[in-house]
């Protein structure tokens, strides 16, 4: 939210589905938090209940179109920033996906990406019990090694780099005691070492 202050912002991903009216209703949607904070955004999904749903909102500054991937480089749209959080690993064609961004970017532009942590220590946790703790839509799973070595192979700069957890404290789900504990235990280990945080995420240029 901080980086896209008073910027051009497209949105990859934007509607968050299918926790697009829950995350409006609490107020924690990304697209609407942005759309408060940026000179423009333009929202690209695929999902089109969600795309509606946002447009009848009338967000000031802010619309959502329809498109793929593929379609993407065809935009007439010149965004500051590109946001493409939680969106690369449900991707089978992962250079084509990065090279069809890198054709809407200037040299001004800023990309951020966000992927799940493939270190993430709930994963150990699951492992444990001989299980895998992974989104049945996810191709791919990322380390800082793997996720930056795709970004510098499409000829982009990483320029800055976070290992960070959502804030899961506020889901209801894990209010109960089992809950409450297993927040405890991942802040914990993350003061250890960061690799093992929930999420990876980058900011590259080209």
């Amino acid at each position: 939210v901080d980086i896209c202050k008073g910027k051009n912002v497209l949105h990859i991903g934007a509607c968050d589905y299918p926790f697009t009216e829950e995350r409006w209703k609490k107020g924690t949607l990304l697209y609407k938090r942005i759309s408060d904070v940026s000179n423009k955004q333009l929202g690209v999904d695929l999902i089109e209940k969600a795309t509606k749903f946002l447009n009848s909102k009338k967000i000031k500054n802010s619309k959502i179109i329809i498109s793929n991937m593929n379609e993407v480089q065809n935009l007439d749209f010149v965004p500051d920033i590109i946001i493409f959080g939680e969106t690369l690993e449900h991707l089978m064609n992962l250079e084509t996906a990065i090279q069809n961004i890198k054709k809407i970017m200037k040299e001004k532009t800023t990309l951020l990406i966000s992927v799940p942590n493939a270190f993430y220590f709930m994963n150990f946790l699951f492992a444990l019990f001989r299980k895998e703790h992974q989104h049945p839509d996810h191709s791919v799973a990322f380390t800082f090694k793997t996720l930056t070595q795709l970004i510098n192979k499409n000829n982009l700069k990483v320029q800055e780099f976070y290992f960070t957890s959502l804030e899961i404290s506020s889901d209801k789900n894990m209010m109960n005691f089992k809950g409450k504990l297993m927040v405890y235990i991942i802040k914990f280990m993350t003061m250890i070492s960061p690799v093992f945080a929930e999420t990876l995420m980058i900011t590259g240029k080209k």
